[in-house]
């Protein structure tokens, strides 16, 4: 029985990581391999490991490098997650609407893909930002809004999900995207070739299984996985096309999903 590497993108693993444990072991049950789910301490880990991976749940932009520098092979993507970003705003400003970004500094993470979503949403609706002041992670961008060094901000909607409601009570959301354009995929290593079709086989037809596939996947918050190619995660690389000029980045934490 070969053993095959499971590694998940850091932001996914953050809270309930025991549920991508429960995702191997059925991975194992179904195929035969033994897959070793392996929690990434923080990004930096993950990225200094990508390569080795089996099987990779990774974000867009991970899933671009996987394919064009490592040759991964995409096998699968949850049907109801995207990436998306909400725009908030410095809790001391009255009745502020995303219109009001108009010419405004907005802070974000612009290494990141998903930004890019939140820019081209903007510039669809005639909004357009002054600059994009980068962070380089989502709770810097946090941080600089309690810290009142900006008033408007853009931050992944998974990640503004995931704070607590003592943190979310200094902000206001006044919006957020509803693209679909960008997500997270599941790729198989290239060495790996022979077990591509068994494994995706696998992951698209959990779902169908009531007794397992489907509570495994309820608690990862996924509907069902259905196949993903190639082309449409290289099309990801469309959004770069969505500029404001970007400020110069602060450093304060490692980059995060």
């Amino acid at each position: 029985m070969n053993n095959i590497k499971l590694m998940v993108c850091p932001h996914d693993t953050a809270k309930n990581p025991e549920n991508w444990f429960n995702f191997s072991l059925y991975l194992t049950k179904a195929i035969g391999n033994s897959f070793l789910f392996e929690k990434s301490i923080d990004f930096p880990d993950f990225h200094d490991q990508l390569s080795s991976g089996g099987l990779i749940y990774a974000n867009p932009q991970d899933s671009v490098r996987l394919i064009k520098e490592h040759n991964y092979s995409p096998v699968a993507r949850p049907i109801n997650l995207s990436d998306e970003i909400v725009f908030i705003a410095n809790k001391g400003l009255e009745t502020p609407q995303v219109t009001d970004l108009t010419d405004k500094t907005v802070t974000s993470v612009e290494s990141m893909m998903v930004t890019k979503v939140g820019i081209k949403c903007l510039l669809e609706n005639n909004i357009r930002p002054a600059r994009i002041e980068s962070k380089e992670s989502w709770m810097a961008v946090i941080k600089s809004i309690f810290r009142n060094e900006t008033d408007y901000a853009m931050v992944y909607k998974d990640f503004y999900e995931g704070l607590n409601n003592l943190s979310k009570s200094g902000l206001q959301k006044i919006g957020e995207t509803t693209d679909g354009t960008i997500h997270h995929n599941l790729l198989v290593s290239p060495n790996l070739l022979d077990s591509v079709n068994i494994i995706q086989e696998t992951l698209v037809k959990m779902h169908e299984d009531t007794d397992a596939g489907q509570k495994i996947l309820a608690a990862l918050n996924i509907e069902k996985l259905v196949a993903v190619s190639k082309d449409e995660i290289l099309k990801f690389e469309a959004l770069q096309v969505y500029q404001v000029k970007v400020a110069d980045t602060v450093s304060e934490t490692a980059p995060c999903c």
